[in-house]
């Protein structure tokens, strides 16, 4: 007494919805592209270079307080 496997829907196309929303997402992709680069009319300055204001932190080779400390006094 097997049961009759029920039939699958088969699946729902809505065409137009499917072709606005890729329609939107190219349309953004483009805009996207677009805004990442400069207007054509504008000349493009090069980012200047970071800094470091700062010296570079000395590194001991001392491990305890202790040697630390004598070190300083040095």
């Amino acid at each position: 007494m097997g049961r009759a496997r029920a039939r699958r829907r088969a699946p729902k196309i809505d065409t137009a919805r499917i072709k606005s929303i890729a329609a939107c997402a190219a349309h953004l992709r483009d805009l996207k592209r677009a805004h990442d680069r400069p207007p054509p009319d504008m000349e493009e300055t090069p980012a200047p270079a970071l800094r470091r204001f700062s010296p570079p932190a000395t590194s001991s080779y001392c491990t305890s307080p202790a040697e630390l400390c004598a070190e300083f006094a040095k």
